[in-house]
């Protein structure tokens, strides 16, 4: 096994780099220098603010293959998942893709020997941010044209992956929509549900129990309610009877209008660079403030700018376990009816 790498960066040199040219910038009119220099302040101000989104103190347990392909999974936070869901994601690996497991702010040993044994990179970062960690992971695989990524709490399918990235190279091929990014049908998704109980039927009894099916980002019984979440669970488990359902009635690419949960997605390298990587609130980390969903957010808002949408395919399925409001209690079911999940 290689010898772990841990690179040191001096974040706090950086930002006070960056912020201290940015200034200079600001305060300089276009005519008191010379062109030359005032274009110069204004590259390096541009270099410190894209160093500092793409490093950090890490230790990296490198295998990568320079694969054209990457899966990265978000993980180590949710450990009573993994014994379901890390089954089910290395039974969906794309063939001769690198693999990275990417833990933001901490290291777990479990994780570490399980990438050990099945030959796939660890990354852990100091930093406990999902933009960062992805970013760096992202630049470290410089050879993958495409990026998967998912978080810990999917569960995936055989096909799930293999799907996606087909569908993307299909969609793209036809030239009607250039996606910023594809993703599977999910049944626990504020923009999927509605659109999957419709085409299984079961719209009007979940409106009946739980009110209209709204498409939104937050704030629905879908998102809060532990009983919509395990209602959603137990009408569309097994997912391998779902997904054979929506293989019958046809495949449909849908388009979404709201900030998507990025639960698990399919995107191209240049659009990232594209959007200029993933955001970074370093003022977020010195203020002790949540960054959670902060990629989601960046990525969603790039989608719109740049014309090229969030779609998602329901000829790929993966199952997104709960929200957080719901986790507790999704927990429970998962130990009084581990069926459902297995």
């Amino acid at each position: 096994m290689p010898d772990a790498h841990c690179v040191e960066l001096p974040v706090s040199s950086v930002l006070r780099r960056a912020s201290l040219l940015r200034r200079s910038v600001g305060q300089l009119n276009a005519g008191s220098l010379p062109t030359q220099a005032y274009a110069a302040l204004k590259r390096a101000a541009g270099a410190a603010d894209s160093y500092s989104k793409l490093h950090d103190r890490v230790i990296f347990d490198d295998r990568r293959t320079g694969a054209p392909t990457v899966v990265a999974m978000l993980a180590g936070y949710k450990p009573d998942l993994w014994p379901f869901v890390m089954p089910r994601f290395k039974a969906a690996l794309a063939p001769g893709a690198d693999v990275c497991l990417v833990s933001p702010g901490m290291r777990h040993d479990f994780l570490e020997g399980l990438c050990r044994a099945e030959g796939w990179s660890y990354l852990s970062t100091a930093t406990n941010d999902v933009a960062l960690a992805q970013n760096v992971c992202y630049r470290m695989h410089e050879s993958a044209d495409m990026i998967v990524k998912l978080d810990e709490d999917m569960f995936l399918l055989p096909n799930t992956i293999s799907e996606l990235l087909s569908e993307y190279d299909r969609i793209k091929a036809e030239g009607v929509v250039n996606p910023g990014c594809l993703a599977p049908m999910i049944p626990l998704n504020g923009f999927c549900y509605r659109y999957l109980l419709e085409m299984l039927g079961l719209l009007e009894e979940y409106e009946d129990r739980f009110g209209t099916a709204k498409i939104a980002t937050s704030g629905l019984a879908l998102h809060e309610n532990p009983v919509a979440a395990r209602w959603i669970w137990e009408n569309t488990a097994p997912l391998e009877a779902t997904a054979a359902q929506l293989t019958d009635i046809g495949r449909q690419e849908l388009l979404s209008p709201i900030q998507f949960s990025i639960g698990l997605i399919a995107f191209e390298r240049k659009f990232w660079e594209q959007i200029g990587y993933f955001t970074v609130s370093r003022h977020k980390h010195l203020a002790k403030m949540s960054t959670l969903g902060g990629d989601e957010a960046c990525l969603c808002a790039a989608a719109t700018v740049h014309a090229r949408p969030v779609v998602v395919t329901t000829a790929a399925l993966a199952g997104h376990f709960s929200f957080g409001p719901q986790f507790s209690a999704m927990s429970d079911l998962l130990k009084s009816q581990p069926e459902i999940f297995a």
